[in-house]
């Protein structure tokens, strides 16, 4: 009996907390000037921009949950070779959490649209974690805009995603429903498996990824974005991403394990696999030097 009223009051704060769960409409929090890039339909984004005298442009796109911030400690040297812009995608970082189309297709139309503001005409990619299927997209329907690609710990196949995004994506109201119960309160074990170290998942670092969801519109960006994640279609059409790809992967991630990194190593035509040893799912963390190299290996022509 007690059992059973704990279960009720459980889902009447999630039902609760579903009421709650909009877009953001208000306005946008203030940006300096040059991190900012405003897009029609998708307010403002942050897009940070270092060495913008590079000859050749580095474009960075962080996973699902994640931001510019995820490339944080590898970016000032790749900025010693190239104009670097971080973004953080709509709906996650600092960037406007509007409603709007958040498939890894829609996302890949933005990061374009990025590129025109910046006025660059083409750029080496690098997309980790979910923000690979949204470079994989670019890849497909951009092809001209792109140099060389890389793929980082990559969610690019429809079996590797969790129940909930499978939830998210058959019922919006189920997927809401889930996230208030269990994903939200699960953030500090979920962060534990991003990495082969648990030393970096500090109570700080969980504090800092809540915070994040509970800025306006986060949650719904978040849901909108599961809900989005139809790689079933878009996974038939690696084969012709004609960019020479980095597939980079640690040896020992949790998250996205290295069996889906050698399967899209195989499909994409012009792939080198690089697994890095003692590394989980975030290599730029806790592999930088590693990871750094090899992306600067790749870029510089190395295949």
């Amino acid at each position: 009996m007690v059992r059973a009223h704990h279960i009720g009051f459980a889902l009447w704060c999630a039902c609760t907390m579903i009421g709650c769960v909009r877009f953001q409409t208000g306005p946008s929090a203030p940006l300096p000037a040059n991190e900012r890039v405003v897009l029609d339909g998708r307010g403002q984004l942050r897009v940070i921009d270092m060495n913008p005298e590079g000859r050749e442009t580095v474009l960075l796109v962080h996973g699902y949950g994640g931001s510019s911030a995820s490339f944080r400690p590898i970016v000032a040297r790749l900025a010693e070779r190239y104009r670097v812009l971080a973004v953080d995608l709509p709906g996650f970082g600092k960037s406007d959490k509007r409603a709007g189309d958040y498939t890894p297709m829609a996302m890949a139309d933005v990061l374009a649209r990025v590129l025109d503001e910046k006025r660059v005409a083409r750029a080496h990619v690098i997309g980790h974690s979910w923000g690979s299927s949204v470079v994989l997209a670019f890849a497909l329907r951009h092809p001209t805009r792109l140099d060389r690609l890389v793929v980082a710990s990559s969610f690019a196949f429809d079996d590797q995603l969790i129940p909930l995004f499978r939830w998210a994506r058959a019922s919006r109201g189920l997927g809401k429903l889930l996230y208030a119960l269990v994903y939200r309160e699960a953030m500090g074990e979920r962060l534990y498996l991003n990495f082969n170290d648990p030393a970096y998942v500090s109570e700080e670092v969980v504090d800092e990824v809540k915070r994040g969801l509970d800025s306006p519109g986060a949650v719904a960006a978040a849901l909108e974005a599961a809900h989005g994640m139809r790689l079933d279609a878009l996974q038939r059409d690696y084969r012709h991403v004609s960019a020479p790809t980095l597939v980079l992967w640690g040896r020992e991630d949790r998250v996205a394990q290295l069996a889906y990194g050698e399967r899209l190593a195989r499909m994409l035509p012009r792939a080198r696999l690089v697994v890095v040893p003692q590394c989980g799912h975030i290599p730029m963390w806790e592999c930088t030097g590693e990871t750094a190299g090899a992306i600067l290996d790749h870029l510089g022509g190395g295949q």
